[in-house]
């Protein structure tokens, strides 16, 4: 049940909204037909190291800068700055 308060909060509020053509949902059927299809022919190798550095944006406009943190851990460019204890990683602070 949604609280009376929170409810004008969800109004003015986005979850889940729906891809405009002609995007595909990644787990619709289209969209897994798609990665069968793409696995098959052996053009997904790229996919891998990416969904291993799976990272969601920390803020709505930092769509970028979560992207580049991605690609820079997914390429294994070594950032040359520890990130925490022993580990040097790229993330959206620095």
């Amino acid at each position: 049940k949604v609280l009376p308060r929170r409810a004008a909060e969800m109004v003015q509020s986005v979850f889940r909204r729906e891809l405009p053509a002609p995007a595909i949902a990644f787990s619709s059927v289209e969209g897994r037909a798609l990665f069968r299809e793409a696995l098959a022919d052996g053009t997904m190798e790229s996919f891998f190291p990416l969904a291993e550095q799976l990272h969601t944006q920390a803020e709505p406009s930092f769509c970028g800068l979560a992207t580049l943190v991605v690609v820079l851990n997914a390429l294994a460019v070594d950032p040359g700055i520890v990130w925490k204890g022993p580990w040097r990683w790229y993330h959206e602070g620095a």
